[in-house]
Parts: C-alpha cells; structure tokens; sequence
C-alpha cells in the first residue's frame, strides 16, 4: 500500500522534493526507494522537502529521513510542515536534527483560486493586484522556500533598519508558485509611471530627486545584526563566476578592484532603479528585498549609474522605460536628492568614482543579472578595451569610495 507521492520540483539550488500523504511503517520501506531513484537522476546535494500535503509521518519515516541525512552528509530541510506534522517532528526532536522552524512550519496557504492582475516586475519577480487591498510579489518558477524565508528575514531587518518597506503578512503559494502577500492599495512602479509620458515631466523629475533621498536614507540605515549578507561576499561570488568569459589574470585584476572597495556595515539595496520603486498615495516604497546585504554605498551607486548612464543604451529602456538622454536627466535629479541639494557635498561629489564602480559591474553583469551571449561578448569586448587597460586609476579610485 503506498499511499504516498513523491515528485521533484525543480530548482536551480537544491534537490526539493514534493511529499504527498502518509508515510508509516507499511510505505516506508517504498518511502526510501522513491528517494534514492530520484537522488540516482540528481547531482545537487542539499535536499528540501516540502511536506504542505504530508499529512503524517510515522517513526518508519522519520528513520528514512534520517539515514538519508547520514548518507548525504548535506544540508536536508523539512518546509510547509502542517501543525499536526509538526508536533511529531518536535516530540521526537527532529527540530534540532532537521533545523525545522516555526516560520516554515505554519503551512503555506494557496491562493491559486484568486485571480491577479499584473501591475508590475521587480527584479526577477512578478507583483500582482489581487484585490483593492492586496498585492502579491510572486518568485519565478522553480524557486524553493528557503529563498522566500530568507527575503521574509531581510524584509523585516529592512524595515527595523527604518526603509521605507512593508511588513509582508503572510508567505503563499500562487499557481504552484511561492509568493509574498502585502497589504498595498493604489501601488505603482516609477516605471510605470514612466511609460505613460513620451519625456519626463516636472512631477517625475521631482520623483527621481525623491528616490535619491530614499536611496540616502537606506545608506544611513545600520543593522543591529548579521541578518543581511555582506555585499563584498556577494561580489566576489560573482568574481569567480566570470572565469568561463575570462583570462585567470583578468579575474585576478577584478579581485584587486573589488578589495579595494572601503569596508562598511550600511544596508545596500542591491538593485535601486525606478522598476524596482513603489508609489503608494506619492510616497516611495520597497517591496523587493531579494539583493539586500550590508556593505559599501558605493555598490549601489554604481550599479544605479550603470542603469542609467554607463549602460543606458539598453538596460534603462528595459529597466526605467527611460530613452538614454532622458535617463541621465533622471540620474542627476537622482544624486542631487541623494546629497539632498547640498552644494557644499555637490562639489566634493566625484562622478570619476561612481563611474569607475559602474565600470567594474558592467564587468561583472553576466554574472549578476541573466543576459544574452551578445551582450555579454559586447560587455567582455568594452572591458578589454576600456577597463582592464585602465585598471589601476580605477582601484585608485575605488580606494576613494567613501560617501
């Protein structure tokens, strides 16, 4: 008697599998099988489990799992654990063994049945209006939970920090796919504000002083603890995922660039563009925490420039719907908002410096954002020309990068 499914949901990260039904001493011998055959097809190590429709689980089962945590000897988490579940993986201390938390142990409540419409795209993810009070970020497909926990963790960090962000109530599956639920009525991106108009008005430059001031408030903002990754980290990462397009002594000049970059604990949004900017009732709001980490400002000053200046030609039009004159328009109302039209910072303000980090993501953007072979051959191209020739004014600058 089986009484059990078991499928694999794919994902980039991990091994998850999808449980379904019951899992006692008559299956659980099938329960094992099930997973080895999967495991024989998959080279990914760390596995997950997402158990919404596990509805028991006996001692027989709780042995299967952990003899398979001591043959993988990797990361194995249990999600969407139902309360009743739960309480059997807590009696038997499974908690501790499995690293289950409340958080994930809720069960996930599916709003499939509701429809949604469209209103907007932040970063990789799409955010839907479900009703007059409710929006919804969905994750693209594939996406396991363990990104969703981590997002929900760094809302929060956000939002203590004092961003302007919302509090998510509740984590949900939509269409089989996991999102967040914000309670958000009359929400717009810039961007789409944008769209409407053929050149910018007086309203959205003011917009994009606004988003500058919004941008400076997130670089004032110092977490009270390590919850947020350190963006350094995240870019060396992305370093050593460059080596397929370059040669070992480009990668070793893009690390000296990199570990130049001055040292700081201030939260960096990781993606600030008009896109990725709510308005609700015209104030500024952040919903889209995916990039956050904690690091130097100059990371995201330089990536914002990237957007609309340095490579304006065709990441603003996707982007900020922004043809390239009109984008530097919105940057320089943008860094005048960030130095809150301060002359005196005005003056001190270097662009050589912003420039020069912006040159180093254009870089590195294969390995940040996903883009086609032609545009990546024509970043590697203008890096050979333009920036590995000039690498040491560059570090000289990036040495300098303290706003």
């Amino acid at each position: 008697m089986k009484n059990f499914n078991l499928n694999v949901k794919k994902s980039s990260n991990v091994l998850c599998f999808v449980v379904e039904g019951r899992i006692d001493s008559s299956n659980a011998t099938d329960f094992s099988n099930a997973i080895s055959s999967k495991l024989a097809n998959n080279s990914r190590s760390d596995v997950v489990f997402d158990c919404q429709k596990l509805s028991y689980i006996s001692s027989a089962g709780l042995r299967v799992l952990l003899s398979l945590k001591k043959k993988l000897k990797s990361n194995i988490k249990l999600i969407n654990v139902s309360p009743e579940v739960y309480g059997i993986f807590e009696v038997t201390g499974f908690l501790q063994i499995f690293g289950i938390t409340k958080m994930v142990t809720k069960g996930i409540k599916d709003i499939s049945e509701l429809e949604g419409q469209l209103i907007g795209e932040t970063g990789n993810m799409s955010v839907y209006r479900i009703d007059n009070d409710t929006i919804l970020k969905l994750y693209p497909k594939g996406t396991d939970f363990s990104t969703v926990e981590r997002e929900l963790n760094f809302i929060k960090t956000a939002f203590l920090s004092g961003i302007p962000t919302l509090i998510s109530y509740s984590a949900v599956t939509y269409k089989g796919d996991y999102g967040i639920l914000y309670e958000m009525p009359n929400v717009v991106t810039v961007s789409s504000e944008i769209s409407k108009l053929e050149l910018l008005n007086t309203k959205l430059l003011n917009r994009a002083y606004e988003m500058g001031k919004t941008l400076k408030l997130i670089h004032s903002c110092e977490p009270e603890d390590d919850t947020l990754p350190e963006t350094s980290k995240i870019f060396g990462e992305y370093v050593l995922k460059m080596k397929p397009y370059l040669h070992n002594d480009e990668i070793e000049k893009l690390k000296r660039a990199l570990n130049v970059i001055p040292k700081a604990k201030t939260v960096v949004y990781g993606n600030y563009h008009s896109g990725n900017v709510f308005v609700e009732n015209d104030e500024l709001i952040l919903i889209n925490m995916s990039e956050i980490s904690r690091g130097n400002p100059i990371f995201d000053l330089g990536r914002t420039y990237m957007i609309y200046v340095s490579e304006a030609k065709w990441l603003s039009k996707i982007l900020t719907n922004l043809e390239p004159n009109e984008a530097k328009k919105f940057w320089d109302n943008m860094i005048r908002g960030y130095f809150n039209a301060d002359i005196n910072k005005l003056i001190q303000y270097d662009e050589d410096i912003i420039k020069a980090a912006a040159m180093l993501f254009s870089v590195l953007l294969p390995a940040i954002n996903k883009i086609s072979s032609e545009y990546t051959e024509r970043l590697i191209a203008n890096a050979r020309r333009d920036f590995f020739p000039s690498i040491d004014t560059i570090i000289n600058l990036l040495a300098q990068a303290r706003f």
